[in-house]
């Protein structure tokens, strides 16, 4: 078994925010009722009343708000608090009750598929609502603090009124990360602050990422893209890169330096240093964290036994696959990929896809690298999800990160590339769909997708049948060791000592198994996403080979999940028993 792997950041996306529209636009072969204009109108207020909570969440799902009637009010992150959380609980449960009264028998397929959605969002905000102070907006790899550089990085300039607008939200970082402060100080009075450990992980993340100031990420993207920007004079351009540097100098830097302060005054006052069900309750908010997270509906004892076959089976075949092939173990150890080059590994796997997935026009993409300052903590990878109205917009970067295996650029290619995140994303948004389904998405679907394709890709990659077999074998049994040791860690009670012990017992050794428990302690549920989300899809695939037999074929199994979109696997499962009747 290799070693093990760090996982990937989520696709950023910003909010549970939702685009207006209500129409069965796509798909003739689905059921057709007339749609309900009364539901349209409840997707539209509920829309408006999301998209424009801050600045980031609007600037990200459209490009062009003016187009959809709707303009920017005050420049602002948003709020961050306990008391916003509670305040929005009566606001949700009015909107499901809303939302129940709608005749669900008389909406269209695609209609049914966003209420599904809506519902189940609404749902998961009420339930983990009730728990309060558990959230964590810091962490490692997927906190406010790690993902806010990238996101401001990318801030695209549509308009000179952009770089205005970005310029007055950068000048709020400090204030903003201020609320984060406090929130961190009320979690301390409540005794659900991180752990000793975590906090010290961030403090250190957050030093590295303004060591050099003047050097900072932010003052390097912003100088690119005004001197690129068509229509500034060169005094706009200089006074522009003045603001900015000012902005981060005297608001970013600060904002950081302020979160390292707080965090080193509070760190020492943890109440707890194992996983979330240390907490009062913390087994049972760890069990709604994950019904979201995965948009599973099985239950952690099922997930459990779930990922237990998984890894078993896979070991199993492993082995019968050596036993078979004297010299596989061989041909494992030094294989190769098709291209280590970031931009052609894109481009071939673009064509190799060609016989099982459906064909997607050509989109435009780059192919960027994280800072210097970014590399020790963020992920491999990442892919940045296009505003709405901004399709062609795609960006995935590399972290080069030298602790990254550079052997393992090809298989996250095709997990943030072709057929992963980026093709999903692009291809259902070729279909026309209602842009509100696009936007409630579910990590598990998204990153269980990613995952499928990430697998898919040995065989892609024009390795054998064997060899191909025995490299997703190995990656399966590994994920699922993951999600294993995540349920461990924050269902159970397990600490370091069972950790490494249950690694150890696959071969793993104590320093590793070590560094597997810290990463898994500081982000709950950041790994069970993509394995339950993968071993979802692998079980929906079963079950449409035995209900489609000879019918079967990868083409029309991957058409009909890109076309019905990110949603909970309940309804991608009641989805595709329809679509299996239609079929035979």
């Amino acid at each position: 078994m290799n070693q093990p792997i760090k996982r990937r950041v989520l696709p950023l996306v910003l909010s549970f925010c939702m685009l207006l529209t209500c129409a069965c636009k796509k798909g003739e072969s689905k059921q057709q009722t007339t749609p309900d204009a009364s539901f349209g109108e409840y997707v539209t207020e509920l829309y408006r009343n999301e998209v424009v909570a801050d600045t980031l969440t609007l600037h990200y799902s459209l490009a062009h708000p003016e187009n959809y009637g709707i303009t920017m009010g005050e420049v602002t992150y948003g709020n961050y608090s306990q008391k916003e959380v509670t305040d929005s609980m009566p606001e949700i449960e009015a909107s499901r009750e809303k939302l129940l009264t709608f005749d669900y028998d008389t909406l269209c397929e695609e209609d049914q598929v966003l209420y599904d959605c809506i519902l189940f969002t609404i749902d998961a905000n009420l339930a983990l609502g009730k728990y309060e102070y558990y959230s964590e907006p810091l962490g490692p790899t997927t906190g406010l603090q790690a993902q806010l550089p990238v996101l401001l990085a990318e801030y695209h300039f549509y308009t000179k009124e952009d770089i205005e607008t970005y310029l007055k939200l950068i000048s709020c970082t400090k204030d903003y990360f201020s609320q984060i402060a406090q929130y961190e100080r009320e979690k301390s009075a409540a005794g659900t602050f991180m752990s000793e450990s975590v906090a010290e992980d961030i403090i250190n993340q957050c030093k590295n990422y303004i060591e050099n100031p003047k050097e900072n990420l932010l003052i390097e993207c912003f100088n690119d893209k005004v001197e690129n920007f068509d229509g500034l004079s060169r005094d706009e351009i200089i006074l522009y890169e003045e603001q900015n540097r000012d902005a981060v100098l005297n608001s970013v830097i600060p904002a950081y330096e302020l979160l390292i302060d707080t965090l080193t005054e509070l760190k020492s006052t943890a109440l707890y240093s194992g996983g979330v069900c240390s907490l009062p309750d913390g087994a049972e908010y760890f069990e709604e964290l994950v019904r979201y997270q995965t948009g599973s509906s099985k239950t952690i004892k099922q997930m459990q036994k779930r990922l237990t076959t998984a890894v078993q089976s896979s070991l199993v075949s492993m082995s019968a696959a050596q036993f078979s092939d004297t010299e596989l173990f061989d041909r494992y150890g030094a294989l190769t990929y098709p291209e280590n080059d970031p931009a052609k590994g894109l481009e071939f796997l673009k064509n190799a896809i060609k016989e099982d997935f459906p064909a997607m026009d050509d989109v435009d993409y780059s192919v960027k690298y994280v800072h210097k300052s970014l590399q020790e903590y963020l992920s491999p990878a990442m892919y940045l999800v296009p505003p709405f109205d901004d399709r062609g917009n795609n960006n995935i970067y590399i972290n080069q990160n030298p602790d990254y295996s550079s052997d393992d650029l090809f298989t996250t290619l095709a997990h943030e590339g072709y057929p992963g995140h980026l093709y999903q994303n692009v291809y259902y948004l070729g279909t026309d769909p209602q842009p509100l389904q696009q936007l409630l998405r579910t990590s598990g679907y998204t990153e269980g997708w990613g995952t499928y394709a990430e697998l898919y890709s040995y065989a892609l990659a024009g390795f054998d049948e064997t060899l191909a077999k025995f490299c997703q074998d190995n990656m399966t049994a590994i994920l699922s060791l993951y999600g294993l040791t995540e349920i461990g860690i924050h269902y159970t009670g397990w600490d370091e000592k069972n950790t490494t012990k249950f690694w150890g017992d696959y071969g793993i050794d104590e320093k590793t198994a070590k560094e597997i428990y810290q990463t898994v302690l500081a982000e709950p549920c950041s790994y069970l996403p993509y394995c339950i989300g993968y071993l979802e899809f692998l079980d929906l695939k079963k079950q449409a080979q035995e209900a489609l037999g000879e019918d079967f074929t990868p083409l029309a199994f991957h058409t009909f999940l890109l076309e019905l979109g990110p949603a909970p696997f309940a309804t991608v499962k009641t989805q595709m028993e329809r679509w299996i009747k239609r079929i035979k």
